[in-house]
């Protein structure tokens, strides 16, 4: 069915978003237009993922963990897990950089949960885990 089509029908989420932005003034129009594409762009990543398959310990206030980055990029990693996590819990995580001749040491929060593990976006980075991480992402 074309989007033609769909605005004809009278029935569609469309056709309904059109009626009503059509009734609206101008400066309501680009109120929404503004949210719209805020909305949008809150979905995009600001820093691209590159596949990482490291070694992680990492800690809650009360448990520590062993388990293994799958992804890493600028903002955070993705850590497979199948233990319980909640949105907004602090993690301290610690790996290996990949000569193996220093480790990384940074405060995360847990920002994504699904079924294979938590999305971690790093929090509070100071010069020298910055340092680290900028090396480590341009090796792999």
């Amino acid at each position: 069915m074309s989007n033609l089509d769909k605005l004809s029908n009278g029935h569609s989420v469309t056709s309904r978003l059109f009626q009503l932005i059509s009734s609206m003034g101008e400066m309501e129009q680009q109120t929404v237009l503004n949210e719209l594409e805020k909305r949008r762009e809150r979905g995009k990543r600001i820093h691209s993922r590159k596949p990482f398959f490291m070694f992680v310990n990492y800690a809650t206030q009360d448990l520590t963990y062993n388990d293994f980055i799958q992804n890493i990029s600028a903002g955070g990693v993705f850590i497979e897990t199948h233990m319980p996590f909640s949105v907004g819990q602090e993690v301290v995580l610690t790996f290996p950089l990949p000569n193996y001749l220093e480790h990384i040491k940074i405060t995360g929060e847990v920002v994504r949960i699904s079924i294979q593990g938590i999305g971690v976006r790093f929090k509070n980075v100071g010069r020298k885990e910055k340092t680290k991480l900028e090396s480590l992402l341009a090796m792999i």
